[in-house]
């Protein structure tokens, strides 16, 4: 009996916190952009990094799906598609946590494999018009499947649009 009551409590809490149902109903589908530095901690200088995705407002179950292309100052390059999911903490605050999976190339650090894993996210400020400007932090390595595995994070701002408002534009 306790465990159900503190499971449903711990349901309401989640869903107040995801800003409710009506949140996440009413946002589209993203173009994400995103600009800062790769190799972020391994670096004693920055290098630079611009990174693009379509983020899809189609939803299964608590997840939607993603895919992106980056491209950093020193010749890497990484394409990815994977699963995001948005928390809602009130109507213009959002946590975006991502995963994903993809190819690596270019001339910069050698990350150890070219079939690499992405994990990170962003917290984002929702305008009413529903575009988001937020920063993240995101991890890429090939989990161990080889035994170089450098890794490398990067650090972003990020602007994210309407699809619809783009193509109305």
């Amino acid at each position: 009996m306790r465990r159900g009551i503190a499971a449903l409590f711990g349901l309401i809490g989640l869903l107040l916190a995801s800003g409710g149902p009506a949140a996440a109903a009413e946002d589209p589908a993203y173009l994400w952009v995103g600009a800062g530095t790769w190799e972020t901690l391994r670096s004693n200088f920055l290098k630079p990094e611009i990174d693009v995705a379509y983020r899809s407002n189609y939803k299964l179950w608590i997840f939607k799906p993603h895919a992106g292309v980056l491209v950093a100052a020193d010749g890497d390059y990484y394409g990815y598609v994977g699963l995001l999911t948005d928390i809602y903490w009130s109507p213009h605050i959002v946590t975006t946590l991502t995963a994903a999976f993809g190819g690596y190339g270019g001339g910069g650090f050698n990350l150890g494999s070219h079939f690499e894993f992405r994990t990170g996210g962003d917290v984002a400020w929702r305008f009413d018009n529903r575009s988001r400007i937020g920063v993240g932090l995101y991890h890429i390595s090939n989990a161990g499947i080889t035994q170089n595995n450098g890794g490398s994070e990067s650090v972003l701002l990020s602007y994210s649009l309407p699809i619809d408002k783009l193509i109305n534009w």
